[in-house]
């Protein structure tokens, strides 16, 4: 599985129009979520919450910044973490929020359902980030650990997070949130130390 993986986001970094189809989808994904989804709440909040606010389109934005970085082979291993993390996290907790909704309300609406499509595309991105990120010291896998941990503390301490639904409770995404970022951690910490290694991309892909 971790062959095919590598093998895939090989063939994406170096096919032109695939790469520039995921960096325009990210960066639309990032500009409309900051701007529409999360627009009123950051016109809202003081500046210093702006970074914890707006999930999903920084996780798409991250991911815009790590495909270029794989892209030219830089080792940037916490970042790299920082944005699998991200995007997996988000990438779930997205579509378990609109699965119950849908799951309440039984009414499904098509825009809705163009959000929970995108948002399988940054779980798989996440997917493919954390296939490539390199080797992660303990050390810089604490610190993505605790950058979320203060996240979870400014969205449901200080009431920053994402806007609810009529079937979507505090309580539920509030837990959810706690499994996401509970699950994750403990699966980034029991990563070998020598785990998945950043592919060399031969420098030709750049040209595209």
């Amino acid at each position: 599985m971790l062959r095919f993986l590598h093998w895939l986001f090989e063939f994406i970094l170096r096919t032109p129009v695939i790469f520039w189809g995921c960096v325009i989808a990210n960066l639309i994904g990032a500009v409309w979520g900051a701007a529409v989804w999360y627009g009123p709440m950051l016109a809202a909040s003081p500046l210093w919450a702006w970074p914890f606010i707006p999930d999903c389109p920084l996780a798409a934005f991250l991911g815009t910044i790590a495909l270029f970085g794989m892209r030219a082979e830089r080792r940037w291993s916490l970042f790299y973490a920082l944005t699998a993390f991200a995007c997996i996290h988000y990438g779930i907790w997205t579509l378990v929020f609109w699965l119950r909704q849908w799951t309440g309300s039984g009414i499904i609406d098509p825009f809705e359902v163009v959000l929970f499509i995108t948002h399988v595309g940054l779980l798989c991105e996440g997917i493919l980030f954390a296939a490539h990120m390199g080797d992660v010291t303990m050390p810089q896998r604490f610190a993505v650990i605790g950058w979320f941990a203060l996240a979870f503390g400014v969205d449901y301490g200080l009431g920053y997070h994402p806007p609810l639904a009529s079937h979507v409770t505090f309580d539920f995404i509030m837990w959810l949130t706690v499994a996401l970022t509970g699950g994750l951690s403990i699966a980034l910490l029991a990563l070998p130390r020598a785990g998945a290694r950043l592919m060399p991309i031969p420098t030709t892909v750049v040209e595209g």
